[in-house]
C-alpha cells in the first residue's frame, strides 16, 4: 500500500513538472509571436517613413530648379547655368576667390540698401569680412541678346524670404561673366504703400 501511495506522489509530481513545462513552452511562443509581430510593424512604420521621406526629397526637389532660356545654345545654357548656381554656393560658403572670379573686372553690385552701388573693389571690401550669405535658387530666366545675356533669378533667404536677383553676363576670352548683379526684395503690391511709407520716414 505503502508502495503504491509512493508510486502515486511520483506520478503527480512527475505529472506537475510536465504541466509547468508546457506553460513556460507556452508562454515562450507567445513571447516570440508577440516579439515577431513588433518587429514587423517597427519595419512597416520604418517604410513608411522612408517612403514619405523620399517623397519629400522629391517634392522639394521638383519646385527647385525652374529654369527658362531663350535664345541661348545647349552650351551657353548650361555655361551659365552653372556660373550662377556658383555664385550662390561660394557665397554661402564665404569663399571669396570663386565668388569674385565670377565677375568681371568692370562689374557692378547692385545691394538691397540705395547705397549700394559697388565696383569691385568696393564689394570686395565689403563682402570679404563677413561669414557669407544665403540665397537658395527657386526659379531662372535668362534670354540672350547679341553678345548679351540676361537674367531674373527668384531667390529664398532664410533671413529675408522671397528676394530677386537680375543682372547680366557679356562674352569674354574666358567665358561669360557677370556684368552686373542686382539683389533686391520684391514688394507684394497690397502691402507697397505701407512699407514704402516705412522707408520715408
Amino acid at each position: 500500500m505503502q508502495s503504491i501511495i509512493h508510486r502515486l506522489g511520483f506520478i503527480a509530481v512527475l505529472m506537475t513538472t510536465v504541466a509547468a513545462f508546457d506553460l513556460h513552452a507556452t508562454e515562450a511562443e507567445e513571447s516570440t509571436l508577440e516579439q515577431s509581430q513588433t518587429e514587423q510593424k517597427n519595419k512597416q512604420i520604418s517604410q513608411q517613413v522612408s517612403s514619405e521621406s523620399e517623397a519629400i526629397i522629391k517634392d522639394i526637389s521638383q519646385k527647385n530648379e525652374l529654369i527658362d532660356s531663350q535664345g541661348l545654345s545647349e552650351k551657353d545654357n548650361q555655361e551659365v547655368s552653372a556660373l550662377l548656381n556658383l555664385l550662390h554656393e561660394s557665397a554661402a560658403a564665404a569663399d571669396w576667390t570663386t565668388y569674385f572670379s565670377l565677375y568681371h573686372p568692370q562689374a557692378v553690385f547692385i545691394g538691397t540698401d540705395d547705397s549700394e552701388r559697388w565696383n569691385m573693389v568696393e564689394f570686395e571690401h565689403y563682402a570679404k569680412p563677413t561669414k557669407g550669405w544665403r540665397y537658395d535658387l527657386k526659379s531662372r530666366h535668362l534670354l540672350q541678346i547679341d553678345d548679351t545675356i540676361v537674367f531674373d533669378e527668384q531667390l529664398y533667404s532664410p533671413a529675408y524670404g522671397v528676394s530677386r536677383g537680375t543682372g547680366a553676363l557679356v562674352q569674354t576670352s574666358e567665358g561669360w561673366k557677370i556684368a552686373q548683379y542686382h539683389l533686391s526684395f520684391p514688394i507684394p503690391n497690397d502691402k507697397a504703400k505701407r512699407i514704402t511709407s516705412l522707408i520715408m520716414q
